[in-house]
């Protein structure tokens, strides 16, 4: 049986562990853009990264989250070929009217557990956690033209899923707020 306070204790880490969304660190939209709804129209959907993985899951979840606030959405298939075509004319390939081109860099860092009476050598040994900055811009696929950029980053953690959801979450609700979705 857990005693009452150590159960508040369990119950408060498990719940600020993983849950909710990292707020976005900065976010610049063009005043002289007109703030026009993108929903009903196509998005298309870039992901960078030097990982694989990283790329492939961004690009489901960004997608994801522009359908559910209404846009219509299109990715650049993957390939295996370096030299593929530029996000601007994947677009006019899919008739999109914007690309939400996001990019996500690591932060890496090593921690380090110890523990132990009298005895030098570590008990535990090295814990390698990682965390994400992602960079979004929203562009006018016919202009070129910058619309807006966010800035988001998630802590040190283990749960890449999470961190990618939250990432992507912020991003695409920022865009939201700046009145484009």
């Amino acid at each position: 049986m857990l005693h009452r306070p150590l159960a508040t204790f369990l119950v408060a880490a498990a719940s600020l562990s993983g849950c909710g969304i990292v707020p976005l660190d900065a976010q610049w939209k063009d005043p002289a853009y007109p703030a026009e709804s993108l929903r009903g129209t196509t998005v298309l959907v870039v992901c960078e990264s030097d990982e694989q993985v990283v790329k492939q899951m961004c690009q489901d979840r960004v997608a994801a989250e522009l359908r559910a606030l209404g846009a219509n959405t299109a990715t650049v298939p993957y390939s295996a070929d370096a030299s593929s075509a530029r996000p601007s004319d994947e677009a006019r390939a899919v008739n999109a009217r914007a690309i939400f081109n996001t990019r996500l860099s690591p932060d890496a860092s090593h921690h380090f557990g110890s523990s132990g009476v009298g005895v030098s050598a570590p008990i535990g040994g090295t814990h390698f956690s990682q965390g994400y900055v992602a960079n979004a811009n929203l562009s006018d696929v016919a202009t070129g033209r910058l619309m807006w950029t966010g800035r988001a980053s998630t802590y040190h953690s283990n749960d890449l899923n999470w961190q990618i959801d939250s990432l992507t979450k912020a991003l695409v609700g920022g865009a939201q707020q700046a009145g484009f979705f």
